[in-house]
């Protein structure tokens, strides 16, 4: 167990602390509104501008990254609230513990998901300037399965991460043939 098991670890436990706390459907609809907050506010917010333009005489510099941030926060409340009245429904449907259990599930899953995808840019990043060193990377009994999340649940991050992999062969290429160029 080395620095980098200790770190994803710790973040693997705060994700399970807090998806018990929150419960499943809380998580869910946490996620959902990040996810649709920033999806409709890039989608939506030019509404917003022109409304505000054409209603209150308003031609500040800032306005669409106000109507950006004003469209972010009423999608998310909307999204919360709707999650508060779902959340007190389930709460007949599903026992308490179910959805607390249910969402320290889901906490972690949504956390290694996450750091799987970081670890596969880290990968990416350490191609040219060496971050984790190999040796730590193959001693650490997390980085490895965690880093294979990603690209076991999703086709275009395998297919990013080969494309990483043959990329690093090349650098490898180059870097030996700079070394025989150099030596000779």
């Amino acid at each position: 167990m080395n620095y980098i098991d200790i770190v994803i670890g710790l973040l693997l436990l705060f994700a399970a602390i807090g998806g018990y706390r929150k419960g499943l459907i809380s998580e869910i609809m946490s996620l959902t509104a990040l996810i649709l907050g920033l999806w409709g506010s890039i989608s939506f917010s030019y509404i917003l501008t022109d409304f505000i333009q054409k209603n209150f005489d308003v031609d500040f510099i800032y306005l669409n990254i106000v109507s950006f941030i004003i469209t972010f926060i009423l999608i998310v409340l909307f999204i919360r609230l709707a999650g508060s009245i779902i959340n007190k429904a389930m709460k007949i449907i599903i026992p308490i513990f179910l959805n607390k259990l249910a969402g320290l599930a889901f906490g972690i899953l949504r956390t290694a998901l996450i750091l799987s995808i970081i670890l596969i840019a880290l990968d990416k990043i350490d191609n040219h300037i060496r971050i984790l060193s190999p040796q730590k990377k193959s001693e650490s009994k997390l980085y490895s399965p965690v880093r294979k999340l990603a690209p076991s649940l999703f086709l275009f991050i395998e297919s990013w991460d080969k494309e990483n992999k043959e990329s690093q062969k090349n650098d490898e290429g180059i870097v030996a043939g700079i070394k025989e160029s150099i030596i000779l």
